[in-house]
């Protein structure tokens, strides 16, 4: 038996390994956060509606949806290390075919490439996410993946704060993907980095290796716990997702915020989930998923309510940074701060989701990671949608009752799921 191993039965988590995680954890939320400017970007490159430029996110979170399952089957058969060293090389690739689409002024190639890149991304998630609750004991899996959570949340703070820095001195009309390209060879560079010290990572497989002819529990999947949990996660990511992108949007389209101004409002977003988190990681394993998926939702659903419902002439200065790195104290309607705030308390929502879903599964906890990860699609669809509502009502603001739809629904979910009471953590 190995050291790992031996680790792993006395209730210790391999450090090295739960840092290699921390770090994907980080790529992925910032590669997934660039989603968020760059609809700006290719609004402006390619001369498109809100709705229109939603296809970039869509096709990204499309990849969700039709890899879940083969990445389930990708990591069962190489195993995490090998699936995770695939998944960098397609990155890696993916983004380079994003910036060549921006330069020869290709959207196909451009939207080819988010979906590309969304691929490679979801057999990462498929290997992060199992992997960082089974490598350690399970009272402290909640912990786990809040500090996961949070090395998500500085990841996805950086990449509109990064964007907005770049851009913030560019033309909003003449904005394009070549803007921002020096930040995609970086990107690429980190990619190289993550791998290459993987190569030299001894990563646990505790188990997850399917044989041929293996059987798994279909059965187990039906139960309600876990198919309201694939309709919440669709959900919950839609709305986390579309709260940040179309905040942006609103920002600098409607308010005529200036692009990195904007960039630090919404970084406060991210920030506020990575802050969340770290709450999360502390008093997840006190109360439960359950108790804290409810406290959350509530929170998390007066917030939109009032972000829709109040008059945009209520402002208040949110302080945010320039694209001269000036601290600022924007003049913002009382609403933009709401739909910020919503961030510390979505910040726990997938945690507590993945658990309650997740419990008892057994032997059909991989396939079920993989349907899991399909649902993040809904990080393409749901804005999509509120892109379309913002079109058709004429503005951004009332177009925010999509949050409310999504975080009832989450709030039902915590409200009438079970939990195995030993299973808490």
């Amino acid at each position: 038996m190995n050291s790992i191993q031996k680790g792993m039965e006395v209730g210790r988590t391999p450090v090295i390994a739960f840092a290699m995680m921390v770090a994907f954890y980080f790529s992925i939320a910032f590669t997934t956060g660039l989603g968020d400017p760059f609809s700006k970007v290719v609004q402006s490159q390619f001369h498109l509606s809100v709705f229109q430029s939603q296809f970039g996110n869509f096709a990204f979170f499309l990849s969700y949806l039709l890899m879940g399952i083969p990445a389930s089957w990708i990591v069962g058969r190489l195993g995490y290390k090998k699936a995770a060293q695939t998944a960098l090389c397609g990155m890696f690739a993916g983004v380079c075919m994003v910036l060549a689409g921006g330069n020869l002024h290709l959207i196909s190639l451009y939207l080819f490439g988010m979906f590309f890149l969304g691929c490679a991304i979801t057999v990462l998630q498929v290997v992060v996410n199992p992997l960082i609750v089974a490598i350690g004991p399970e009272t402290g899996a909640n912990r786990r993946m809040n500090i996961g959570g949070a090395a998500s949340s500085i990841g996805a703070t950086f990449a509109p704060l990064v964007i907005g820095f770049i851009i913030g001195n560019v033309a909003v009309e003449k904005l394009g993907v070549a803007d921002v390209g020096p930040l995609l060879y970086v990107l690429m560079a980190f990619y190289v980095l993550l791998f290459t010290v993987l190569c030299f990572t001894r990563i646990p497989e505790p188990g997850i290796r399917t044989d041929e002819g293996e059987q798994v529990s279909w059965r187990s999947l039906l139960r309600p716990s876990f198919v309201l949990g694939l309709v919440a996660i669709f959900l919950y990511v839609g709305f986390e997702v579309t709260t940040a992108n179309l905040t942006n949007l609103f920002l600098m389209n409607e308010l005529g915020t200036d692009p990195a101004v904007a960039g630090a409002i919404v970084g406060s977003y991210w920030l506020l989930m990575l802050v969340g988190r770290l709450a999360g990681a502390a008093v997840g394993t006190l109360i439960g998923s359950r108790k804290e998926l409810i406290v959350v939702s509530v929170s998390s659903l007066l917030l939109y309510v009032a972000a829709v419902l109040l008059p945009l002439n209520m402002t208040v200065h949110m302080p945010a940074v320039d694209s001269h790195f000036h601290v600022v104290f924007a003049d913002v309607p009382l609403s933009i701060l709401f739909l910020v705030l919503t961030g510390f308390f979505n910040s726990v929502m997938w945690v507590c989701i993945f658990i309650l879903s997740m419990s008892g599964l057994g032997k059909s906890t991989n396939l079920a990671s993989g349907i899991f990860m399909m649902m993040v699609c809904g990080g393409g669809i749901i804005p999509v949608i509120q892109g379309r509502l913002v079109d058709a009502l004429g503005g951004f603001q009332h177009s925010y009752v999509v949050g409310v739809v999504c975080v009832s629904f989450i709030l039902f979910y915590a409200l009438f799921s079970r939990i195995k009471s030993g299973n808490k953590g």
